[in-house]
């Protein structure tokens, strides 16, 4: 045991035996009800929706320049999709819903904002169904397979970008949680 062990515990009962004077915990209640209110962080609210809608843009921007539809509007006859091809639609897709699953039981102060986010992702299904249309009508065409796996591929970025600016926002909440608790 060091030194300073020793004398603090053979001090123990003069260290503990001080209290505050009286009417202190009155006089601290009344100094932090002087202080202005805090209102939550707008800055971080508006700095996140617009890093997902950057994010959303360059998903749609890619998703347009990669599929290359069909000017004439004629229809091939369907044919059947390779099973590989069939598989990674699967896995990417398995993949998509999870990291949407953790977004939506993400706790948002905001629940439209949740909403809105929430509404995007699926926004960008619409594109998903596009390519399978593309993908069903030509399958065997390996632009269409590209571009199909390119969009799981940009929209799962985007999804793991929302997560970690959702847990970087709850980091920062908490850290200055605590710095005002103390």
């Amino acid at each position: 045991m060091s030194d300073i062990e020793k004398q603090i515990k053979e001090q123990r009962l003069l260290l503990d035996s001080d209290r505050p004077r009286e009417g202190h915990e009155e006089r601290f209640l009344q100094k932090l009800e002087r202080l202005p209110k805090r209102g939550p962080v707008r800055r971080i609210r508006f700095r996140h929706a617009i890093q997902v809608a950057a994010s959303v843009a360059i998903i749609l921007t890619s998703a347009i320049l990669l599929v290359r539809q069909d000017k004439s509007g004629s229809k091939v006859a369907q044919q059947e999709i390779p099973e590989a091809v069939m598989e990674a639609d699967f896995y990417y897709a398995s993949q998509v819903d999870a990291r949407y699953n953790e977004i939506r039981d993400f706790d948002f102060d905001d629940a439209e904002e949740k909403a809105l986010l929430l509404n995007e992702m699926k926004d960008l299904e619409s594109y998903h169904q596009q390519l399978m249309k593309d993908l069903e009508a030509n399958p065997d065409d390996d632009r269409v397979v590209s571009a199909l796996i390119r969009h799981y591929q940009l929209k799962l970025e985007v999804m793991d970008q929302i997560i970690t600016q959702l847990n970087q926002v709850k980091s920062e909440i908490s850290e200055n949680h605590e710095k005002e608790s103390i």
